[in-house]
C-alpha cells in the first residue's frame, strides 16, 4: 500500500452477482495506518448505509446527481457510527431521502479529532427510528431488518429479497479473534449476532460486509470469527477462575501487548484491548 497522508477514495460499480444493485466503495487512511475500505449498497431507491463523510465528495455528488431525483429515496442505516452514516446528509439534501436508523444519537460529538480526520464527522441529518421489520423498494424488493446487536446496541443487518443478499454492516469483524473493540461494544452479544447470521449463510445467502465486501465463503468467515471470539471468552473465563481481575493484565495474557497506536491513542480512536476484556467480563456476569 502506498503511503498516503489522508485517503479520500470513493468508487461505485454494479457487479453482476448483485443483480443490478450498486456496490459503493470508500476508504480512509492516516499515514497508511488505516488502509480499511468500506462498502455499502444502493438497492433500487434505497441506500443501505452511506459510507464516511471524508470520502471523495465530488465523486459522490456526481454519483448522486446521476440518479433519478423523482424517485422516493430512502436510507436504511445499520447503525450510526461515523463511517456508515457520513454521507446521510448529502443523500438527504440532493435526493430528498427519508432516513431510518435502528438507534439514535443526539449529535456526533463522540467522533474524536483523529477519527474526524480519518473518517470525518457526519453533518447532522433528520431521521426517524426504524420501527418496521421490513421495507419495500420501488422495484418490488423487500428489505428485511435483522437485529444484530453487539458492535453497537441497535446494530442491524438487512436481507434483500428475493435476491437473498444480506448486507451485514459491521456485524462480521475484520480480525478472526477480535482484539480491540469500540467503546460501548458488547463482545458476547456480537458473537450471538454472528450465530444469527451463520444460519442465513448456511442456507445459501450471499453476504456483503461493510469492511470485507462481497464474501466468497461467508460460512467459513463467520464460523472462524465465532470460534476466535468464543476462544477469547473462554480464556477470560479461565483467568477469572484463576483469580485474575485486572482487564489490562488479562488482555496481555490473551492477546499480547497492545499495538502502539492502541496504547497511545485509546481515547482518540475509541478502541481498546482493555475494553474487550471488560466487555467479556460483564457479559460473563450476565450469563451466571
Amino acid at each position: 500500500m502506498s503511503l498516503k497522508f489522508k485517503e479520500k477514495m470513493f468508487s461505485f460499480e454494479k457487479p453482476e452477482i448483485l443483480n443490478g444493485m450498486h456496490l459503493l466503495t470508500y476508504g480512509g487512511t492516516f499515514f497508511g495506518m488505516w488502509g480499511i475500505k468500506g462498502y455499502f449498497l444502493v438497492v433500487d431507491n434505497v441506500f443501505i448505509d452511506t459510507g464516511n463523510h471524508n470520502s471523495d465528495k465530488k465523486a459522490f455528488y456526481d454519483f448522486l446527481l446521476s440518479l433519478d431525483r423523482s424517485r422516493n429515496w430512502m436510507v436504511l442505516n445499520t447503525h450510526l457510527h461515523e463511517d456508515h452514516c457520513g454521507k446521510n446528509r448529502a443523500v438527504q439534501k440532493i435526493l430528498g431521502a427519508e432516513i431510518f436508523s435502528p438507534e439514535s444519537v443526539d449529535d456526533f460529538s463522540f467522533v474524536s479529532w483523529m477519527m474526524d480526520f480519518i473518517w470525518g464527522r457526519p453533518v447532522p441529518f433528520n431521521f426517524s427510528m426504524m420501527e418496521k421489520t421490513s421495507y419495500e423498494t420501488d422495484c418490488g424488493r423487500t428489505i428485511e431488518v435483522i437485529p444484530t446487536p453487539g458492535h453497537s446496541p441497535g446494530h442491524c443487518a438487512f436481507r434483500i429479497m428475493p435476491d437473498n443478499i444480506i448486507y451485514s454492516g459491521d456485524a462480521i469483524p475484520l480480525p478472526v479473534m477480535k482484539r480491540y473493540i469500540t467503546y460501548g461494544e458488547n463482545y458476547i452479544d456480537e458473537i450471538e449476532s454472528l450465530k444469527t447470521l451463520l444460519v442465513y449463510a448456511e442456507e445459501g445467502a450471499l453476504f456483503v460486509s461493510a469492511h470485507h465486501g462481497i464474501l466468497k465463503d461467508p460460512v467459513k468467515i463467520i464460523k472462524d470469527r465465532i470460534d476466535g471470539m468464543s476462544g477469547a471468552v473462554d480464556q477470560v473465563s479461565r483467568l477469572l477462575d484463576d483469580g485474575h481481575k485486572d482487564p489490562a493484565v488479562m488482555g496481555r495474557l490473551i492477546f499480547g501487548r497492545p499495538d502502539f497506536i492502541y496504547r497511545r491513542f485509546t481515547d482518540t480512536i475509541r478502541c481498546s484491548q482493555d475494553w474487550t476484556v471488560s466487555s467479556i467480563m460483564e457479559g460473563l456476569k450476565v450469563q451466571v
